[in-house]
């Protein structure tokens, strides 16, 4: 199964009503967020979709799945069986370890395949103060998305044919990228007090 193939012919299905179209991106990203992310720009610069809309609509659902991973855990929390399934030790514990590394932690997982998930419904779970997760989410959606779109709306699938065999070197780096960016995050990005 080629789930942005997927993604990309059913948007693609509605090429000529944009606001379905933006309705059916912000539906993709609760289902998967890179792959709408790709598909959205693609059908913008085909000109299904203006990229102001795809973007924005992007943007909308992206933010409001990081607020229901917050919800789910803050609910979470409220279940007497999980919370003694966790243990306070265990909750103690990783509330003073987030506590110290908040702002880090929630700008990594944004950036780092498959830490999401985890990271903002371990916050709603640890009580992390809402207003500090949603401005934290909200600015790294901002610029997370915004590169995304515009390296696939740029580039698209032209970038891989003309890259040639440059494009194992850029995957490299990539990648590297990705594996070393906990200790970028740290050198660079100051810790909260």
């Amino acid at each position: 199964m080629n789930m942005p193939a997927e993604v990309f012919a059913m948007l693609k299905s509605y090429s000529g009503e944009p606001m379905i179209l933006a309705l059916l991106i912000i539906a993709a990203t609760f289902v998967l967020e890179d792959a709408a992310t790709v598909a959205a720009a693609l059908l913008s610069a085909a000109g299904y979709i203006s990229w102001e809309l795809a973007l924005l609509a992007l943007y909308v659902g992206i933010f409001a799945g990081d607020l229901a991973l917050y919800a789910l855990g803050a609910m979470a929390r409220r279940s007497k069986m999980i919370a003694d399934f966790v243990g306070m030790q265990r909750i103690e514990k990783g509330e003073r370890w987030l506590g110290h590394r908040l702002t880090v932690s929630l700008i990594a997982a944004r950036f780092l395949p498959g830490a999401r998930l985890p990271a903002y419904t371990a916050s709603g779970f640890l009580r992390v103060p809402f207003m500090h997760f949603a401005l934290v989410a909200a600015i790294a959606a901002a610029v997370w998305t915004p590169l995304l779109f515009s390296a696939v709306y740029m580039f698209g699938t032209a970038i891989i044919e003309r890259l040639g065999v440059w494009k194992y070197v850029a995957g490299g780096a990539l990648i590297i990228l990705v594996l070393f960016w906990p200790w970028i995050a740290k050198r660079w990005i100051p810790r909260q007090a």
